[in-house]
């Protein structure tokens, strides 16, 4: 019984820096707030859900001000604080003024919801996995001897590819017949090409592929032994969920939340290097060469997560 309209505001960031700073701080948030003034003159909605992390408040401004009972500040990620002072800035400005204008506080996990709402209260609300796409019938096209490992996620510092590239370049002189997929698309070109250099440097264009983001992520998982996630910071990792739902292990950095566990994630610290990364991959595929695991990844179905929002959206209680 419930009518969900999905809404995107897209507006083209300038080119200039200087343009992009006054963009950021001041024509962007109005934009969006327009957008949605004009969007709630025309029609009455009882919520306005937004994912736009600390971005939301320009549309939850405008909601509180056409009185729409519930505004929902739906955070996705771990958002720690940006190192230069002109992130930092704008990031502590967007947080307060969306803790302001919002009324019900939620996270796609513990720990995303601890980055944002300080002493707000908070639901948790777990983000659901294509079970059509990833599942246990996924088969495993690789022969006992190939070690592949896959990376899926945009190119950028925080998704650490790099880092990826240096434990592959360990396993190597542990296991030659080893290999490094990473699968992912990003603005961040300087990123992609120090990636591009490091392999071309180390002589490891045979050991690495880079396919552009796809929708086919369940076919690359066909040939892939280890799923490796070593990112800084995540507020929660669909990709960890998705790889157990196939029966592929996955290997995590500790910043990665507890909770995408169900069997299949082994933590390890990035301060340990990739040596020692290396070490624990080779030593599991050892055991365990190709051999897939069911996983119980069921409380991140979509019907769990239909269930879940529509309890949200149907509670009349706010925080």
């Amino acid at each position: 019984g419930i009518r969900i309209n999905l809404i995107k505001c897209i507006i083209k960031k300038p080119k200039s820096k200087v343009a992009r700073l006054f963009w950021w701080y001041f024509k962007r948030p109005h934009t969006h707030y327009l957008f949605m003034k004009r969007l709630l003159k025309k029609t009455n909605y009882s919520v306005i859900h937004s994912f736009k992390e600390y971005d939301c408040w320009p549309f939850l401004k405008a909601a509180k001000e056409f009185d729409v009972k519930k505004r929902i500040f739906h955070c996705n990620v771990n958002l720690s604080f940006e190192s230069s002072v002109k992130n930092k800035l704008l990031f502590l400005r967007n947080r307060r003024l969306s803790l302001k204008y919002s009324n019900v506080y939620v996270g796609v996990s513990e720990l995303s919801c601890k980055s944002a709402f300080m002493d707000k209260p908070y639901s948790v609300l777990y983000s659901s996995f294509d079970e059509d796409k990833y599942n246990e019938n996924i088969r495993n096209s690789l022969l006992d001897d190939e070690l592949v490992i896959t990376q899926t996620g945009y190119y950028s510092e925080n998704k650490n590819q790099l880092f990826s590239l240096q434990v592959i370049k360990e396993l190597k002189q542990l296991y030659n017949n080893a290999r490094l997929k990473l699968v992912g698309m990003t603005d961040r070109y300087a990123y992609y090409e120090q990636l591009v250099n490091y392999v071309k440097t180390n002589k490891l264009e045979d050991s690495v592929s880079f396919f552009k983001r796809t929708s086919d992520v369940d076919k690359i998982y066909e040939e892939t032994t280890f799923s490796i996630i070593p990112s800084f910071r995540e507020g929660f990792s669909l990709v960890a969920v998705e790889s157990q739902a196939c029966g592929i292990d996955v290997f995590a950095s500790s910043n990665i939340s507890e909770e995408v566990n169900c069997g299949g994630v082994r933590y390890l610290d990035l301060s340990k290097g990739p040596a020692y990364w290396a070490n624990c991959i080779y030593e599991i595929f050892l055991k365990h060469r190709n051999r897939r695991t069911k996983y119980n990844v069921d409380k991140f179905s979509f019907d769990k997560f239909k269930d879940r929002l529509s309890g949200l959206y149907n509670d009349n209680l706010v925080g």
